[in-house]
């Protein structure tokens, strides 16, 4: 069966002598593997359409483990991103959160676009911590474990919500805090404001949300351990960000 698509490129590597395995995330069938063919030969038209992160249409032909890719044309190479270090471990964080978090041929359409839409907004507007913690909380959200946020998820109320229950999936209030024996995430006010205003806010609204240099700090490692706690699996990349990014400094766009 031959088809194609057009389809985000997460990662490639080495399969044999000639051909690499590349891992592809597809709107229509997911994320897929699939054989590039001599694409290590120096006149591949194939190379520049599969390298990581970029945006491109493939053909396939459907194999029984493994797809074919049979032709290639480049849609998006992000060659702002590309020229940036951080810009560019950004990016490819993005790939490593799709292709830990993602199972074969499961297809997850609303992600796909927030994709796209995040690394085009990296590549042509520079880097804004709230895109990419955006696209954190939608990666959980699509995947099905959308925190709650407006009330307690103990006793229901939404008053005087102070933490994050890992183990319950939400926010605790004062009171019930004292009686979740799990471990409790400290979130504060305008924390718990930006976290709120994440789903569902386009670039617009993101550009032009405040946010303060502890905020940030917080939501990036509250997103970090929500992440890691219900996918059970660690992003290695965020370490090297973390060693290289420079001093945080207020979002006010």
């Amino acid at each position: 069966m031959y088809y194609n698509a057009p389809v985000i490129i997460i990662k490639s590597i080495d399969f044999s002598e000639a051909d690499k395995l590349v891992t592809v995330f597809s709107e229509q069938y997911g994320k897929l593997r699939a054989i590039a063919r001599g694409i290590k030969k120096p006149k591949s038209s194939l190379r520049s359409c599969v390298q990581p992160f970029c945006y491109s249409q493939l053909h396939f032909y459907r194999g029984r483990d493994l797809e074919l890719i049979t032709q290639g044309k480049l849609l998006d190479f992000f060659g702002n991103s590309r020229e940036d270090l951080e810009r560019t471990l950004y990016s490819t964080y993005l790939m490593e959160m799709l292709d830990k978090s993602l199972l074969d041929r499961m297809p997850v359409p609303g992600l796909f676009g927030l994709t796209l839409n995040t690394l085009q907004s990296i590549n042509n507007h520079g880097l804004n911590p709230l895109f990419i913690r955006r696209f954190e909380l939608n990666l959980a959200v699509n995947l099905g474990y959308g925190p709650v946020l407006n009330q307690c998820v103990s006793c229901g109320q939404s008053q005087t919500l102070v933490g994050f229950s890992l183990a319950e999936g939400g926010m605790v209030c004062r009171e019930c805090r004292h009686t979740t024996k799990a471990g409790i995430i400290n979130i504060s006010g305008e924390c718990l404001a930006i976290l709120r205003q994440l789903e569902g806010a386009n670039n617009n609204v993101l550009r032009r949300l405040r946010a303060s240099a502890p905020a940030l700090d917080q939501l990036e490692h509250f997103l970090e351990q929500y992440l890691q706690y219900h996918l059970e699996r660690k992003f290695n990349l965020k370490d090297t960000i973390r060693y290289l990014k420079p001093p945080r400094q207020c979002v006010d766009n």
